[in-house]
């Protein structure tokens, strides 16, 4: 998915004469990021996450990326980037949910903050009520997401990276390992894949073939969701 997303982005910036254009990339503090959260359980609160945020012509994009870095250069460079490295690969992600913003090709590309996870995680649970969905798969651990399908009663199965919360139990339900997400994806009848995903290089090869089924949720999936036609969930206005 990453090599259509690059090849994807130099039409765009051919089209729009945008290659030499200038873009900087930063990492953010959590505060900065997502703002007043009561809640420890999210990843970025734990170190296991940072947020980096890409500004295209006063346009912001965020990643979430286990790997930050810093940039500044031409979007021309950024496109040269080695995206097997995981550094690069965040840095990508976020140049392009900035460089999607500028061109209206997507919102949605700022974080929400504060409490705005826990109403969308009740939003999410509501969407999901309407559409008869009984068994979800959560693929990346969001505790309000999760919280929220636990308290209307959903059938959930859930999948994380972080080797810290495999076996846990999280509001009832055990967190599964990360190699078990295809058989999650197949056993649901929606799975919410965190956005997440774009950055950190996992299911390229698996995410495809089960795109029907599959809402991608987050700040970091809103131009990779956009522009590979996968249905995508959030609520957020950003700042």
């Amino acid at each position: 998915m990453i090599r259509e997303l690059v090849d994807m982005l130099l039409e765009l910036g051919k089209e729009h004469n945008l290659l030499n254009e200038p873009v900087i990339v930063k990492s953010l503090l959590p505060r900065e990021a997502i703002g007043a959260i009561y809640s420890t359980e999210y990843a970025i609160l734990r170190g296991k996450e940072v947020m980096v945020e890409a500004i295209f012509k006063e346009h912001r994009g965020q990643a979430f990326t286990p790997a930050p870095s810093s940039f500044k250069g031409s979007l021309k460079e950024v496109l040269s980037l080695d995206l097997s490295n995981l550094r690069n690969r965040g840095i990508f992600i976020a140049v392009l949910n900035a460089v999607s913003s500028y061109l209206n090709l997507v919102n949605k590309t700022v974080h929400c903050k504060h409490e705005t996870p826990e109403i969308c995680g009740e939003k999410l649970a509501h969407h999901l009520i309407s559409l008869n969905v009984r068994k979800v798969g959560l693929i990346g651990y969001q505790p309000a997401i999760l919280k929220w399908l636990v308290r209307y009663g959903f059938k959930v199965r859930v999948a994380d990276a972080d080797p810290d919360n495999i076996g846990m139990v999280k509001f009832g339900v055990v967190i599964e390992d990360a190699d078990l997400d295809e058989d999650i994806i197949r056993w649901s009848d929606i799975a919410l894949v965190t956005g997440s995903i774009f950055a950190n290089g996992s299911l390229d090869e698996i995410l495809p073939r089960y795109k029907e089924k599959c809402v991608i949720y987050g700040v970091t999936g809103a131009a990779p969701s956009k522009l590979l036609n996968f249905n995508r969930w959030c609520i957020s206005e950003g700042d």
